[in-house]
Order: C-alpha cells, then structure tokens, then sequence
C-alpha cells in the first residue's frame, strides 16, 4: 500500500533541498490554519499511499464501520451481549434509550497498522466516541501540501531540482475541512429535521482543546450558531434542549467516554436528563451512546471473535473480523490461551512480549500496556488487574517503519512506527490520517506526531 518509489522521490528531493527550499516549507506552514492540539514537529515527508490498494483498504473500513453498527446492535437486543460487556446500569440504560440514530456509529476514526513485513493492515481500535482529528487531519494534509508546493517539490523547475510527484492527488486523500458538518447535517436528515440551526460542541468548562475552539468557529463561518458547552448544562424546556440559556438542535460530543462517565454517570440527576433529551426530544446526538459506550468500547474488538457468540455473526462478518483485527479476547477467569496453553493468563505470563492489554476504554494512550515495553512487574500487575476487570488481551503487532524527516537533527530522516488511521463518517470512507513514533504507543500525547497522508492516484504518479 506503502508508495516507496514516491517516497524515495520525496526523500532524494527533500534531503537535497537547501536552507531557503526548507524556509519555503515552514514559512508555509507558519502560515497556514492552526492544526494541533499539541505542539509536535510537522514532517515534509507525507505517507504516500498508492491508489489501488488504499481504495480496498477504505472499502474494508466501510465494511468494518457496518460491524461495529451490528455489534451496537447486538448490545441492544441480546441479554448476553450486554452482561459480556457490563457497562453498568446508566450506561447500559442511556444506549438503550438514544434510538435516534440507532445508537449507530456516525463518526469514527479506525486506528490501525500496516503490519513490519507485509503491509497488511490491521485495525488496532475503534475511536467512535469523540474521535479527535475530523478538522485538524484535513488541515495537516493541505498544510503538508501547500508547503511542498511553495518548495516547488511538484516542479522540475523548482527549489528540489527534481520532480517529486505530479498533482492531483487521489479523492481518497483527507482535505474536506467540513467533512463532519456534512455528517451531522445528514443525521438531522435522518432524524425528519429541517436543518440544524443551533450546534452545541460539548467540553468541560475551561477544558476546551484547540480542535474543539476552531471546530465551533468553523461551525459558525458555515452558517450555524454553533458553540461550546459544558454537557453538565443540559436542560430540558418544552420538549427542546438547552445548555444553559442557549438552544441546541444537535450536538458534537467531544468528551471521550473517560471523561465522560467521570463527569455524567456519578451524577444520578443529570444523567436523567440526558435520557430524557435523547427520549423524549429531537435532539440529535452524535456520536450516539450506543457508540461511544459499545463500539467505543475495546472489547468490541474480541466480539466478533469469541466462540461463545459466533453464531451471532454471519459468515461475511467473521471472515472481516478475522480479516482486519489481531487474535482478541476479553480476559475472565478461565479463559482458555490462544496456543497451548490451557489459561490465557499462564499464557501472559509466560509470552509476554507476543501481547497487549488494553482497558476498555482510556485517553491518549494511558489505558494501554505494551507486553514487550514494559518491566516485568508492570506487566504482572496489568495482568492482575486486566483478570479482576475484563480488559482486552489483543495479539501485540509490528508496525512498519516509514521514513520522518527531522528539521535540523541528525540523522535527518529517522524511520519510526507508523499507523493508518481512517475516518469514516455515517457509513462513506472519507480518508486517512496517520501518526509516527519512537516509542512503543503510537500517540501524539505520548512523544508521537502527525504525518500527512497523501493517495497518490495514476496520474500522480513519480516522473
């Protein structure tokens, strides 16, 4: 999927471009829209993917999106579905009552690796709670982009003195800066409304990231008033919603369920009234509860999987399962190893380095304990506690390396791990984002960045 001949294109242009070739790129990107919650260096060096196997790969994300859709469904209306995942009564009570949208995944980020060998992607997590990136990605594209452009990286006759690549780049290529308005006008659509006029983006009072601030803002130049609102102020006044004194027809819910349930479910009374608003109002809700509570959820990830509930699947959804997800199970006393062993957790144990283990739910990385990055002790410990809760075991995978190009450091390309990350958004593929590190948990917050991800189509090709 990976276009080496591009990147090597890329690399030979930018590595022999001079000081004021490199000025061009970050005066460029001075310039440009902000992009980032969190400071990290921007590489001129996009992920270059070729067109083909990138176009298969969304459309096995599309597919993918329809599953987790299935499994929402499945919490809904099998008993034993919803004590396997044990969310607790107000969760469980809140899924059952947004039907609006099905409780269906309406914006989702599906993080992912293309696997140390082959390629072969494979999807690590599901983020369809408030998944970060739906303007920023796009911003990170364009900027990477437009600063090559002002290189002259696209020009034999440029700064680089080779040409690169030839624009236009794929329509696979993340730049539509409005892709999630369009996904939530599209939900009121579904909902019978007329048009959402008042949009609410939900952040804890004096908590807002900068995504959330500039989403609002776009929000608004597009025509709505749209603003930022603290879920804790919801109310509810003759069958319409209100975060304070301020009407909402819908909402974008950028509290990851972390916070959220930090903020919501130990309030008994306001979690009432978000049960009414999604009850008993037109309110449009997104990303449902049932995605932010079930899809959300890591152990969405085993579903699938686990032979006590693959009768609930059709062929076609087992063989995606198997297709794109790592060997997964949700840890319990008794579970059997994936090898020979008799129980998963002597299996842990004794392979620690094959595993990871993952908490149903986390911020930036912090729920996430790498087998083969942590001291003996940690793991032994994540195993306890991953038994006594029900976290996720997932198969550990190698990411494949890509080269990163390092403003004023030595050496001036460093290959990091890097992931693949697709947005899809009401049920259409909309494009990639990928990040890059050294270290073993590929995230921003954890001394990671952002990469550009550019399709390169067939007439993009190198010259």
């Amino acid at each position: 999927m990976i276009d080496w001949h591009a990147a090597g294109a890329y690399v030979t242009a930018l590595t022999g471009a001079d000081a004021a070739g490199l000025e061009l790129f970050h005066q460029r990107v001075a310039r440009g829209p902000e992009f980032r919650n969190k400071e990290f260096p921007l590489s001129p060096l996009p992920l270059l993917l070729t067109e083909r196997e990138a176009a298969a790969y969304a459309r096995q994300l599309e597919s993918y999106g329809r599953l987790l859709d299935r499994i929402v469904d499945l919490y809904r209306s099998k008993p034993a579905v919803r004590a396997w995942f044990s969310l607790g009564p107000t969760a469980e009570q809140l899924v059952l009552a947004d039907t609006g949208l099905d409780g269906h995944v309406v914006v989702c980020r599906v993080d992912g690796y293309l696997t140390q060998g082959t390629e072969t992607p494979v999807v690590l997590e599901n983020n369809a709670d408030a998944p970060a990136g739906t303007l920023f990605t796009a911003r990170v594209n364009n900027t990477v982009h437009d600063g090559l452009d002002a290189m002259g990286v696209y020009d034999a006759r440029g700064v680089c003195g080779s040409t690169a690549v030839a624009p236009p780049l794929s329509p696979l290529t993340y730049t539509d800066e409005h892709a999630l308005l369009a996904a939530l006008r599209s939900c009121d659509a579904r909902r019978g409304g007329t048009g959402i006029e008042h949009l609410a983006v939900l952040q804890p009072a004096g908590g807002s990231n900068r995504e959330s601030v500039l989403m609002a803002e776009s929000f608004r130049t597009a025509g709505l008033d749209a603003y930022l609102a603290d879920p804790r102020d919801l109310r509810l006044s003759h069958g319409r919603v209100f975060f304070g004194d301020k009407p909402a027809d819908a909402c974008w819910n950028k509290v990851n369920t972390t916070g959220w349930c930090a903020l919501v479910e130990a309030d008994e009374a306001l979690a009432g009234r978000w049960l009414r608003a999604v009850s008993d109002t037109g309110f449009v809700n997104v990303n449902p509860f049932g995605a932010r509570y079930v899809a959300e959820n890591k152990l969405a990830l085993a579903l699938p999987q686990e032979p006590d509930f693959a009768a609930l699947f059709t062929d076609g959804e087992r063989a995606l399962a198997a297709t794109l997800l790592p060997w997964a199970r949700r840890l319990a006393p008794g579970t059997p190893g994936r090898t020979s062993y008799a129980l998963l957790t002597d299996e842990l144990l004794d392979q620690q380095h094959a595993y990871v283990l993952k908490e149903p739910y986390d911020i930036r990385g912090d729920g996430v304990t790498v087998g083969r990055a942590v001291s003996r002790s940690t793991w032994e410990k994540a195993v306890a506690r991953g038994l006594a809760e029900g976290h996720l075991v997932q198969e550990y995978v190698a990411p494949v390396p890509y080269p990163v190009l390092r403003d004023g450091g030595t050496p001036a390309v460093v290959p990091m791990a890097t992931s693949l990350d697709g947005y899809v958004m009401n049920g259409e593929f909309r494009g990639f984002g990928a990040k890059a590190s050294l270290q073993a948990r590929v995230n921003v917050f954890q001394g990671g960045q952002k990469l550009a991800v550019h399709v390169l189509g067939e007439r993009a090709r190198p010259a």
